[in-house]
């Protein structure tokens, strides 16, 4: 069974504070329900402030001692027992605070009271049981729906950190990637050109530099990550010579809207990728942001044309590792795709909102 009094844990202190506020204004307001209604059967104001004060008080303590019990001995596999005591109580309590009220009530003279009932006792036996069954079913019914308030946070906190653990895994495997990618086209140079595998080496340090800035932040500015892009395809420049080119058209209200880190990266990387293998002696990569009703739109084409059998959902490690980044930092605010337009293949990507685990 629930408990009201968490024994450790964060919520811990809010569940028991929200308990004793409860506690506390319940029993007050039965306190003042209890002393009219004693006021209108006997007539007699000051018995019944007696009355209510020495009986009320003890309910109140009777039922904050079976909360706190309750908290330190029962457990989820003793539901029922739990209840069936918690009825027995109810019974034997009403039946205690009963007695109790004849006892006060014998105190005072005949005279004192405006009305005598013949069965005292058993109206005072069914007000207290009906009392504490209502508090009793609230004190179960209020416990059952913090327990699972609890335990729905705690298992959201879990698949946060799962989610967490699996973005900063696959965040490790895009620059690695990356890293590899652009080693072996320096290697390619340094025989043949080593000037020019100066110069990559030298543009690869340089964004190298910006994304060991940048190792903490998941999410960036477009504009920041735009001026990484520069560097990677500066690199590719060198390495194709004439044959390759860049053209780059971003709305200034685009510039500072978030993108994941390294996305751009993954679409352009691609891009090249696949233009270098067109028919094409000269093949461009273009890249287009702007901002269309609060969403971030990117495009990137380049030359080429997809194979029939192209499946827009796999793709190579880098589209795959960005496709599961996107579904985790933006889930159901995204889409991706690959299509076909013209003699030419274009990567849309759309964002919208803040993300996720940012």
């Amino acid at each position: 069974m629930a408990s009201i009094f968490p024994a450790r844990g964060a919520s811990g202190g809010d569940s028991s504070g929200f308990f004793w506020r409860a506690q506390v204004v319940g029993w007050l307001f039965l306190g003042v329900i209890g002393f009219c209604i004693r006021y209108a059967a006997f007539g007699n104001a000051r018995m019944c402030l007696w009355l209510t004060l020495f009986l009320d008080t003890l309910a109140f303590l009777g039922t904050s001692l079976a909360a706190l019990l309750h908290a330190r001995l029962a457990g989820g596999s003793r539901r029922l027992p739990v209840l069936a005591l918690a009825m027995l109580l109810c019974i034997l309590g009403a039946a205690l605070l009963a007695q109790l009220a004849n006892v006060v009530h014998a105190l005072f003279p005949a005279d004192a009271v405006a009305y005598v009932p013949r069965n005292g006792f058993s109206l005072g036996f069914v007000y207290y049981l009906g009392i504490f069954s209502i508090w009793t079913l609230a004190y179960f019914g209020v416990s059952a729906e913090l327990e699972a308030r609890s335990e729905r946070i705690s298992k959201m906190k879990l698949e946060t950190r799962a989610l967490q653990m699996e973005l900063e895994h696959l965040q490790r495997q895009v620059e690695p990637h990356f890293l590899f990618n652009s080693l072996n086209t320096i290697l390619g140079e340094i025989a043949e050109r080593p000037a020019i595998a100066e110069e990559m080496t030298r543009r690869l340090a340089d964004y190298l530099r910006y994304s060991l800035s940048r190792r903490n932040h998941a999410v960036c500015r477009l504009e920041e990550e735009l001026a990484a892009v520069e560097n990677y395809v500066g690199i590719q420049a060198l390495r194709f010579d004439d044959r390759f080119g860049y053209r780059c058209e971003v709305a200034p209200d685009a510039l500072g809207a978030g993108i994941p880190h390294m996305a751009l990266q993954g679409l352009v990387e691609n891009a090249i990728k696949h233009g270098m293998r067109a028919d094409d002696v000269q093949f461009r990569v273009s890249l287009r942001a702007w901002m269309e009703g609060g969403r971030l739109v990117v495009e990137v084409d380049n030359p080429g044309m997809l194979r029939p059998s192209f499946d827009a959902s796999a793709g190579g490690v880098g589209l795959s590792n960005l496709r599961q980044r996107l579904a985790l930092r933006y889930p159901d605010r995204h889409a991706f795709s690959l299509q076909q337009r013209g003699d030419r293949t274009v990567a849309t990507l759309w964002l919208e909102g803040e993300p996720c685990f940012g």
